[in-house]
């Protein structure tokens, strides 16, 4: 029996071992939440090392456009004391075309294009139109009369950029091909007094009043005929009835 309480003792001195064990395992817990804690902590530590090196780029992209400003200051100065001048003879080569009046505008872009070396981007455009000018004034050459109406629209698109000679010419050819025509008489009676003829003038809208009287009121109100207003005659073709 003795034997028996013994072996009882030494198990429960065996056992104790373990339940230190248990304990010993217990503790290790907290000491993995620290580890965890301390990885959260190195977690903000970045993303504010990260937030913070952020900074310094945002500070050089807003320098960027000084930068380019400067840049551009430096391309105006290196500009050429005629540059004005320049500009101002491609805006009249310009309207020279947009009126259609391809010769002139040739010339003028060749006087650019030859006074004005120290603006290459200047002389490259005016080399461009030039030969835009030069092949309408082809394409005008390939264009063939055959009609009044051809005749009587370039009369008027030369009387409009006050061509006279050629509109006059273009609209004679007109009358020859359609002697009665009253709006063939009335545009050479304008382009005739924008020229200074007077008797001429004169001739040619009493002809266009008398196949259309209903002209006589327009006359009377075309600036075209301002240097005959106070003529006698030119007065009694507008107001009066013809018989």
């Amino acid at each position: 029996m003795k034997a028996k309480v013994k072996s009882k003792s030494t198990k429960k001195s065996a056992s104790r071992p373990s339940g230190v064990a248990k304990s010993v395992h217990l503790k290790a817990k907290p000491a993995k939440v620290a580890s965890s804690g301390s990885r959260n902590g190195e977690k903000l530590a970045a993303k504010t090392s990260t937030r913070r090196a952020t900074k310094p780029a945002k500070v050089e992209s807003r320098r960027m456009p000084a930068a380019s400003s400067s840049r551009t200051v430096v391309v105006e100065r290196t500009r050429s004391k005629h540059f004005g001048n320049a500009i101002q003879a491609y805006e009249v080569a310009i309207k020279l075309m947009h009126a259609e009046q391809f010769e002139k505008a040739i010339r003028q872009f060749d006087n650019l294009i030859s006074g004005h070396p120290e603006e290459p981007e200047i002389q490259e455009r005016a080399k461009v139109l030039l030969h835009a000018c030069e092949k309408k004034i082809q394409e005008k050459a390939r264009t063939v009369l055959r009609s009044a109406d051809d005749h009587y629209n370039v009369g008027i698109a030369d009387l409009n950029r006050r061509e006279l000679g050629s509109a006059i010419e273009h609209l004679q050819h007109a009358l020859k091909l359609m002697p009665k025509a009253d709006h063939i008489f009335y545009a050479l009676a304008t382009a005739s007094a924008l020229q200074g003829n007077r008797d001429q003038a004169l001739q040619y809208l009493k002809q266009s009043i008398h196949y259309r009287p209903e002209n006589r009121f327009l006359a009377a109100r075309d600036a075209d005929f301002e240097s005959l207003q106070e003529d006698d005659n030119f007065k009694q073709l507008v107001t009066l009835s013809e018989k």
